[in-house]
């Protein structure tokens, strides 16, 4: 299986922005120069301009070989009113190609070092891609450098193989052709079929991934010239889980809702985990904004960097709906409070920004955002289901009981006793999760089968005694 999560890294390598001509230049007033990081020894190239004795904003950019160039059609807006300083990380544009893992956290530490070095103060910092989530991974061990962040599509986020899936993952429709519309919608739901294949056949191989990303032989024989492939074995073995909850730094986020590389998903996310934080979508843009929609973008970044701080996250109350049900019916939608909601033989049901007492799904595919199970007893059952989580709280003596099913799980947070049964060929996806059990606090970022054992020997403990979980939820 090595192979297969070769490939879908490599995809990954193949949707860096293209590297753009190599005359094209910085704009007038920018320099660029050469330092050498004492940690590494690496020399890197570090870009600087703008607005002299005005606040510094740090741009970081992703993968792909125009590295700070990435930056160039928003430079002019930017550099009117701000100092901007850019480099090109060890593996990219001018900077040394180091023989090394390239890992967020090594690149946090050169950020930090590089800040260090050219301002005093704070800084605003903005990443893209992998610049983002090694925005993220800086502000996380360097809060006192970071006056805001923004994130331009972060890369890399989700755990591996749903990050994976959605890389070989293609658009159902084409509209631009009516005639080709099925014929392509039907090949799409084939290739998006074995998408889904290879996120099960992968799922028994995580560790692969990791022994890839750290080999130094490996390295060597399969893609020691090719920085993108390094840098994205790492970024995606990379588990940011338990970092976001803790964030100490506010966070604005900027996506295409057509990225192909770092699904909208993650910002949704990130939204939900970051305790400060605000998502911007563009209708119709990819994954580099600052290229197809270089206008939006670079007037989303003025804005960002003077905006009032996003509102601290809190739960609304709601007048109670009673009990729903879905029973033989498609594409059937519920939102706000409930007591218990009942779905079978149902499809395409959605369940947003709602609080529930208690979730059933029998033989039914439901995708849920933004949705709280407050229960007495057991918070979700679910037979023979499919269920799409993106931001999911449960607080209950007992999480689950699953039989046969299969579950993606994103922003996960359980305060249970205990998770609960699972058994069947139930099989879990789950990215950036945590679960308290009224003493430890477990991460949650990985693959599991019940059926090959339980859960507690995969996923580490983040800090024992460090939580409490009551017996009983509160109503």
């Amino acid at each position: 299986m090595n192979r297969m999560y070769l490939i879908g890294l490599m995809v990954l390598a193949l949707l860096a922005p293209a590297a753009r001509a190599a005359g094209e230049a910085f704009p007038p007033g920018f320099t660029e120069s050469t330092m050498t990081d004492l940690a590494s020894g690496l020399r890197v190239n570090v870009v600087s301009g703008g607005k002299p004795g005005a606040p510094t904003v740090v741009l970081i950019h992703g993968l792909g070989q125009a590295a700070s160039k990435d930056w160039l059609p928003v430079l002019p807006a930017l550099a009117a009113t701000y100092r901007v300083l850019m480099f090109d990380l060890p593996g990219f544009g001018a900077s040394e190609r180091p023989n090394a893992v390239l890992s967020p956290k090594k690149y946090a530490d050169l950020v930090h070092w590089l800040i260090a070095r050219h301002t005093t103060g704070q800084v605003f910092v903005v990443g893209h891609s992998l610049g983002a989530a090694v925005a993220l991974r800086h502000s996380y061990d360097y809060p006192q450098q970071v006056a805001r962040l923004l994130l331009i599509d972060a890369a890399g986020i989700l755990q591996t193989t749903v990050f994976a899936r959605h890389l070989l993952k293609v658009p159902e429709q084409v509209t631009t052709v009516p005639v080709l519309s099925k014929l392509a919608g039907a090949g799409s739901r084939i290739l998006n079929h074995f998408s889904g294949q290879f996120q099960d056949l992968t799922a028994d191989n995580a560790g692969a991934l990791a022994a890839l990303a750290g080999s130094d032989r490996a390295r060597g024989m399969l893609y020691k010239d090719s920085s993108n492939v390094n840098a994205a074995l790492a970024l995606a073995n990379e588990d940011f889980s338990p970092y976001l909850r803790d964030m100490k730094v506010p966070v604005w986020m900027l996506w295409g809702d057509q990225d192909a590389v770092a699904p909208l998903r993650t910002g949704e996310a990130l939204q939900w985990l970051l305790p400060q934080s605000q998502l911007h979508v563009l209708p119709g843009v990819g994954h580099v904004p600052m290229s197809q929609a270089s206008y939006q973008t670079g007037e989303w970044m003025l804005q960002s960097l003077v905006a009032p701080l996003p509102p601290l996250r809190s739960d609304e109350s709601q007048v109670s709906h009673g009990d729903g049900a879905c029973k033989d019916q498609d594409g059937q939608v519920f939102s706000g409070r409930w007591r218990t909601i009942r779905l079978e033989h149902c499809a395409h049901v959605r369940i947003e920004n709602a609080t529930l007492e208690q979730l059933v799904v029998v033989r039914s595919k439901v995708a849920l955002e933004n949705v709280q199970i407050r229960s007495q007893t057991t918070a979700l059952e679910a037979t023979r289901a499919v269920i799409l989580a993106t931001g999911l709280r449960i607080s209950a003596p007992r999480a689950w009981r699953l039989d046969d099913s299969r579950l993606d799980l994103a922003a996960l947070d359980v305060s249970a006793r205990e998770l609960g049964e699972e058994k069947g060929g139930t099989l879990i996806f789950l990215s950036l999760g945590h679960w308290c059990d009224g003493s430890d606090e477990w991460r949650m970022h990985g693959v599991w089968r019940p059926s090959k054992g339980p859960l507690d020997p995969q996923f580490r403990t983040l800090r024992e005694g460090a939580c409490t979980a009551p017996a009983k939820a509160i109503p």
